[in-house]
């Protein structure tokens, strides 16, 4: 097993990054799709109505179209695209941290025709600077079952930080838009009978899509702490030689797996939230890895 750091930035894993940030991106797309038809334009109708009062009666017609056409088509659109690149971003896993392939959990690989097709897009109007050292160079200083581990853990508390960070967000923006609608129609003066049936009710999905996103990635954050701390057990057994090697190697595999299953059912975080956090969370990310080769008494 060449070391991480060395390993994630050669080819072929450099060609598989390359693909699941094409087929994620895709799936942010679908997302970003849904947002305007759920949150964009029925704050709008629910605006116009309250200065035009025609528009009023269309407004529930529109709501309920938009809901149907997001649950039937665009969130289960999304879900097939989450799970193929969650295959993808295992097999680059697979590789890097040196981990058999669990078809049991995982399935089937993707195509490699599919990998090499989305990896193509992506080369075409992207670069690999972003997808250079994936895990943190540090662990290079551990040996492999250990910085195994790190890099695990990492992208647990990655991902537990950035949901919790983003559903906190999501909750504020669509409250603060129902709120506003509220006091707009308070202000135009309408009846409780025209609040609800012309305003809040058109409006309601807007506070549907954001709580339902509030609460999938505060699920999604808990249940990836728990799996931290989990790993987090592993690396006091490992680092004190109380899990061997081939053992820490067995309990890594099952590890993976709940990051694969992370992988393959969360939600996705709108596109921009990633880029703002990721300076910060990559400066945090690296330094939470030093912490753990100065437990080894390595040092940085």
């Amino acid at each position: 097993m060449p070391p991480i750091p060395t390993g994630q930035n050669n080819e072929p894993q450099i060609t598989l990054l390359r693909a699941r940030q094409q087929v994620w991106n895709e799936a942010t797309h679908l997302l970003v799709v849904q947002l305007i038809l759920t949150v964009i334009i029925p704050a709008l109708v629910s605006t116009v109505g309250l200065v035009f009062p025609d528009v009023r009666p269309w407004s529930a017609g529109v709501a309920l179209v938009i809901t149907l056409l997001d649950v039937s088509i665009l969130d289960r659109s999304q879900r097939q695209k989450l799970k193929l690149a969650a295959k993808i971003a295992e097999a680059f896993d697979m590789i890097v941290l040196d981990l058999p392939w669990n078809r049991l959990v995982a399935g089937r690989r993707a195509d490699p025709e599919v990998i090499a097709g989305a990896a193509a897009k992506w080369a075409r109007h992207k670069g690999d600077e972003k997808l250079l050292d994936w895990y943190p160079p540090a662990v290079a200083k551990a040996p492999p079952h250990l910085s195994r581990i790190i890099c695990q853990r990492t992208n647990l508390w990655y991902d537990a930080t950035l949901r919790t960070h983003y559903g906190a967000w999501v909750r504020g923006v669509g409250l603060a838009l129902v709120l506003a609608l509220f006091f707009g129609a308070c202000w135009a003066g309408l009846t409780v009978s025209l609040l609800v049936t012309n305003v809040l009710a058109p409006a309601a999905p807007i506070l549907t899509w954001s709580m339902r996103e509030y609460f999938r990635q505060k699920d999604t954050a808990e249940a990836q702490v728990t799996v931290k701390a989990d790993a987090e057990a592993l690396w006091d057994r490992a680092k004190t030689g109380q899990c061997k090697v081939a053992e820490c190697t067995d309990q890594s595999r099952e590890l993976q797996n709940a990051i694969y299953t992370r992988r393959s059912t969360s939600p996705l975080i709108v596109p921009g939230i990633y880029p703002w956090r990721r300076p910060e969370m990559e400066a945090q990310m690296n330094y939470g890895a030093e912490a753990f080769l100065t437990e080894l008494g390595i040092g940085t």
